[in-house]
């Protein structure tokens, strides 16, 4: 491949949310450069909430530009440094900017009000903001998000058919819990911090599910039997295909199958997600028609929480309550969670929930193999 090809298939792996499949990736050069704007935000930030704002308004003029200045003064001294043009942008990330992002705005709570536990507290911040944006631009969270959120738009034919496949083992199940007692008092009556944790459990629980699918289900589309299978694959993402001896295919590293996987991880969550706020919907439109306010009174034992009251419904007013939407979100989770281990469990539904992702998937592997042909 050809280095003008091998720069735009690497910008097409950046779009696609694996970066980890260019050759040589680095942090330095390639990472912290791409997370720059928004440490740079992030540097500004921490800087100013060095200020006490009980201070005069000239004293947080005087530190909001002192923090400004520092950073100005470290940019260009850096480059200068580096015998770079004094306001260039840096084309590497290293152990010097990191200090400065790191250790400069320790020092400006001493500076202004010498707050050494602030300072402390600031060390932590800054570098969980540094080992977060790593994350999310090494393993491009944001590209994923963007291409993910693409393709669910594009398959959301496919995934309200496996909606509706699985809604009549959806309905045996939930519809019990959606018209019993139990189900509102508990869920109805949680506070919104218990319902979270409630739900984020279900999220975790689904999570694992899904992974262990994965783990199961990409191996086996990582093998190419031909080299004709590679073309074929990678023509259909677009790439040149070039005409060679069928070379050996390098294995995954462990870097390229974790973002590969993380691709797919989000894939499969966001349509599970469709599937949740799917059947939210459909509870909560089944609550306003059918259950009134005076059985949600009898089964929570309480007066319910009005949120909405629209239009009478064959002389009854129909109207939205709390405790509806509550019990809605929390079988919508449930269902999420019941999803995850029914699409995970049989064979013939998880065929249809990866079909679109298993064709992604190998054209992402095809296209590396082109990218990893020797450079003419």
């Amino acid at each position: 491949m050809d280095p003008q090809a091998r720069l735009e298939t690497e910008r097409w792996f950046v779009k696609r949310g694996i970066p980890q499949f260019i050759s040589a990736y680095s942090a330095r050069e390639d990472v912290l450069t791409r997370a720059l704007p928004v440490l740079t935000l992030a540097f500004l930030v921490s800087s100013i909430s060095a200020i006490d704002l009980d201070w005069p308004w000239w004293g947080i003029t005087l530190a909001t530009a002192a923090g400004l200045a520092v950073l100005v003064v470290a940019w260009a001294g850096i480059n200068t440094l580096r015998d770079r043009p004094r306001w260039a942008l840096p084309d590497s990330v290293g152990p010097i900017e990191i200090g400065v992002f790191l250790l400069v705005p320790v020092f400006l709570p001493l500076i202004f009000g010498g707050d050494f536990s602030g300072a402390g507290l600031t060390f932590v911040v800054q570098l969980i903001v540094l080992a977060v944006v790593y994350g999310a631009t090494s393993y491009g969270l944001v590209s994923i998000g963007l291409w993910a959120t693409m393709q669910i738009a594009r398959t959301l034919g496919q995934t309200f058919r496996l909606f509706v496949r699985a809604l009549p083992l959806l309905l045996l199940g939930f519809m019990f819990l959606f018209i019993n007692a139990e189900a509102w008092q508990s869920a109805g009556r949680l506070d919104v911090a218990s319902l979270v944790a409630v739900i984020g459990l279900f999220g975790i629980l689904g999570t694992i599910f899904l992974i262990t699918q994965i783990a199961r289900e990409i191996p086996p589309l990582t093998r190419f039997a031909t080299w004709d299978e590679v073309t074929t694959s990678a023509g259909r993402a677009g790439a040149a295909v070039v005409a060679v001896e069928p070379p050996e295919i390098p294995a995954l590293s462990r870097r390229e199958w974790s973002n590969l996987g993380l691709v797919v991880l989000i894939i499969q969550s966001l349509r599970i997600l469709v599937v949740c706020a799917l059947v939210g919907l459909f509870f909560v439109v089944l609550g306003l028609l059918v259950i009134p306010f005076d059985t949600i009174t009898q089964w929570t034992a309480a007066d319910p929480t009005e949120v909405w009251r629209s239009f009478r419904w064959f002389g009854r007013e129909v109207e939205l309550s709390q405790e509806l939407l509550q019990v809605a979100l929390f079988l919508a989770g449930f269902a999420g969670l019941y999803f995850s281990v029914y699409a995970a469990s049989d064979a013939t539904l998880r065929a249809e929930f990866l079909e679109d992702t298993a064709q992604e998937v190998r054209e992402n592997l095809a296209v590396r193999a082109l990218y990893r042909l020797p450079t003419t």
